[in-house]
């Protein structure tokens, strides 16, 4: 109980004023409930890229146990059958920390876990790469609590020299296409920062302001492989020019009424939220995140870590409650909510230090 407090205390104080209630209310659920306020199933763990920095892309080259897989219907009735009395009582339910919409079934999973419990929503993210106007009409009909683009920048050339195979003009148009939708509002785009697009920031901000996007999330880019390493913008020390950027653009936000949550440049070991979701790999595997999920390489001040992966159970052997609620699982969640002694295996992941996108700093409009 004395931790719960110290760990209420600590996240009370960096809740804007205007998130203040429902925020307490999502923290009840959290920290009290004994239940996750929200599953990650992989019935995707693919892409339709081949982003270098994304570590995806090292599946069955340094990651040996990665597994490229798109769920099958019948498997997935399977897990949501398993998983029911979470997600009854789940605010989200997300289908992949990929690109979901490569699942031909995703629309029926969706009525599938809406069967279970009507009130739950669905995170969405995208390289809007095979998001066409038809599926922007079928997601219109689901409650979906974000639709979250990936955009690093605003000019042709940046986009495409850091997402291989992407298309700027269509991810453009994707949002065109959202922004006259009913899904209009749930719209947000995500920059990675990373010293080949850093100086197109703040003209970032006023082209996606002109695009009707409101809400962007800067994050720093992670490096896994050493093709990314000397690409990051943080360091132990910070980086002045960067962090002049990271002003400019927030106050181009403030002026065009748009909220942007902003990383830190400099370490300040914060712990993760990544492992407040409950996250099953397309075998069943529970792990704190997708990145512990598989032997992902980090590094960080120029040393590279690779554990194996980090696994608390499988929710088609064991049942899936009582790994969430295992002496295991909730020792590794709290050390991530005190950021103290934190495991091993995410001591080299910038994600732990305020550096990516756990812990982003918020600054609301004026």
């Amino acid at each position: 109980m004395f931790n719960l407090i110290k760990i209420a205390a600590k996240k009370i104080g960096n809740i804007p004023s205007e998130q203040l209630l429902n925020r307490m209310k999502l923290g009840v659920q959290k920290y009290f409930s004994g239940y996750p306020y929200s599953i990650i199933l992989q019935t995707v763990s693919a892409c339709d890229l081949k982003c270098k920095h994304c570590f995806i892309n090292d599946y069955n080259i340094h990651i040996h146990d990665g597994a490229i897989k798109i769920m099958d219907f019948d498997e997935f009735l399977l897990f949501a059958e398993r998983l029911k009395p979470m997600i009854r009582k789940a605010s989200y339910f997300q289908f992949s920390t990929f690109e979901a919409i490569l699942n031909k079934h995703l629309f029926k999973m969706m009525d599938e876990i809406l069967k279970i419990n009507p009130r739950t929503q669905f995170p969405f993210l995208s390289n809007t790469m095979q998001l066409s106007a038809e599926k922007i009409s079928q997601l219109e009909k689901y409650p979906v609590s974000i639709i979250n683009i990936s955009l690093d920048g605003c000019t042709k050339k940046i986009v495409e020299d850091f997402k291989t195979d992407v298309s700027f003009e269509k991810i453009i148009e994707t949002i065109i296409v959202l922004k006259k939708s009913t899904l209009k509002d749930k719209v947000t785009v995500t920059f990675v920062a990373h010293k080949n697009n850093i100086d197109e920031l703040p003209e970032y901000v006023d082209f996606v302001n002109r695009l009707g996007i409101k809400e962007i999330q800067v994050s720093n880019l992670l490096t896994f492989t050493k093709e990314t390493i000397g690409q990051e913008l943080y360091s132990r020390q910070g980086n002045k020019f960067a962090e002049s950027i990271f002003q400019e653009a927030v106050k181009r936000a403030k002026k065009n009424n748009q909220t942007i949550s902003m990383p830190r440049l400099s370490p300040v070991q914060m712990g993760c939220q990544a492992c407040e979701s409950f996250f099953i790999d397309s075998n069943g595997n529970v792990a704190p995140c997708d990145f512990l999920a598989v032997s992902t390489p980090f590094t960080l001040w120029g040393k590279t870590i690779q554990n194996p992966p980090v696994l608390m159970g499988n929710v088609l052997k064991n049942d899936p409650l009582q790994i969430y609620r295992s002496a295991a699982f909730k020792k590794f969640r709290t050390a991530h909510r005190l950021g103290k002694n934190l495991p091993k295996e995410c001591t080299n992941c910038i994600d732990a230090y305020g550096l990516m996108c756990s812990n982003r700093i918020n600054h609301p409009p004026e």
